[in-house]
């Protein structure tokens, strides 16, 4: 069995402007029909999913954010999969600049200038907190529709796992390495991803594929989460750079690494140096020696043919394979989990404002059930206003419709829970689609 993923990174929607935009339309265009066929060439002939390590936005704002839905939802119908089966990770330009007040970029400098410890300070109080997280504004609901959530206290978000084959899995695992991008000339080696993104956890039978914006060498830390990310993880995945790269390192006697650099799907200026590009991931086990194949499907742009052709520049005729060693593969695995439960697909929201403890006993729902929850978040998030989610969480009770505080996101997601706890999915659908076709 293989899994097959679209990996794009750099999107950058919202940042063309005059006849440019007609020049990246097309090529978007021109991706999702290059896509397709590329799929379909492959045994599965549908893709599993699709991963973009970053930018998606060129500034941080919901209209960007719109667009990008729209695309997304033709890229997965084209490949085959799902429209809820994307994994995001914030990249810098994820940010909304005009959410940087000097307070907010006094604060960031600090963290800068004293790491850590100054980054745990701030992420200790809710107030301080919402300063940093507010620049993501657009691309937190995005996100979390996606359930990609952005973690309010800098903890690793929600992981997604996909098996392979029996007690063989694979997670991916996303960093937010933009936690502290700002107008700070201090980037480049100065990022923190800051303590509560360190640890890689492990599990037998399972083996994690971290995804994130920033090579390692943007960060300060990177040297002790580098340590988990070359022992724990088998492959990184990057963005940023805007530059297509691949190498694998033995990182102990029986474990390798892949650290995969993502080019530009939309480099800010297209040339001979940054061309528009796009990957095709595809993870087999290998049996035989209990291990991970990856193939890299490298995409380019042809300015010749105007069309994507395979990348012969940075991948020998397009194509690189990687055997990985994987030490949990060969270590005892647990069963397999057959239910998922309101807890499977609940994040933890500490900054809740309100009581919305889950009276009910929550509501077991199968997994094909899964789908529609995955669907009704996607549209409750992503597709609704703030002020529709709003109307929709007080008229089916999950919050009081007396409510005159600020509707935090945390707040938002723990209503949203509490719904689906009470076995309220079906009405939550029903409610969205009313909305969104009036």
């Amino acid at each position: 069995m293989s899994l097959i993923f679209v990996h794009l990174s750099d999107i950058h929607f919202g940042q063309e402007k005059g006849g440019s935009l007609h020049i990246n339309d097309d090529v978007k265009e021109r991706l999702l029909d290059d896509a397709r066929t590329e799929v379909m060439k492959l045994s599965k002939q549908k893709a599993d999913g699709v991963i973009i390590s970053g930018d998606i936005a060129y500034g941080g704002k919901l209209i960007e954010y719109e667009i990008a839905g729209k695309w997304l939802d033709r890229l997965t119908a084209a490949v085959g999969c799902e429209i809820t089966d994307v994994q995001v990770v914030p990249g810098n330009h994820d940010i909304d600049f005009d959410e940087i007040t000097p307070i907010t970029q006094s604060v960031i400098d600090e963290i800068i200038e004293k790491g850590d410890e100054a980054l745990d300070k701030f992420l200790d109080r809710e107030a301080d907190r919402e300063l940093i997280y507010r620049r993501f504004h657009g691309y937190r609901t995005f996100a979390e529709g996606y359930d990609c959530p952005l973690d309010s206290e800098g903890r690793v978000s929600k992981d997604h796992i996909f098996e392979l084959a029996p007690n063989r899995r694979i997670k991916f695992l996303g960093l937010n390495t933009a936690l502290i991008c700002s107008k700070s000339e201090k980037e480049e080696g100065g990022l923190i991803l800051g303590k509560r993104q360190h640890v890689i956890p492990i599990e037998p039978g399972l083996e994690t594929i971290v995804i994130a914006h920033h090579p390692l060498n943007w960060i300060q830390d990177s040297n002790a989460a580098g340590r988990y990310i070359r022992k724990r993880a088998r492959v990184f995945i990057s963005g940023h750079e805007h530059m297509p790269s691949h190498k694998l390192e033995q990182t102990n006697e029986d474990a390798d690494l892949v650290s995969l650099a993502s080019g530009a799907a939309a480099p800010p200026k297209a040339d001979d140096q940054y061309n528009y590009c796009y990957n095709i991931l595809e993870f087999q086990w290998l049996e035989e020696e209990d291990a991970l194949l990856l193939n890299i499907h490298g995409r380019m742009w042809d300015y010749d043919n105007v069309e994507f052709i395979s990348d012969g520049n940075h991948f020998n005729n397009g194509l690189a394979s990687y055997k990985i060693r994987c030490p949990n593969f060969r270590k005892e695995a647990g069963t397999e989990v057959n239910k998922i439960s309101l807890q499977n697909i609940q994040h933890k929201c500490d900054e809740v404002s309100v009581n919305l403890d889950v009276k009910e006993t929550p509501k077991e729902y199968s997994m094909g059930e899964e789908a529609e929850i995955n669907l009704v978040l996607l549209k409750f998030f992503r597709d609704l206003t703030s002020g529709e989610r709003l109307s929709l969480l007080i008229e089916l009770g999950a919050i009081p419709n007396t409510w005159n505080e600020t509707l935090t996101h945390g707040t938002e997601r723990s209503a949203f829970n509490k719904l689906l706890a009470a076995g309220k999915l079906e009405q939550v659908h029903d409610k969205i689609n009313q909305i969104l076709h009036k």
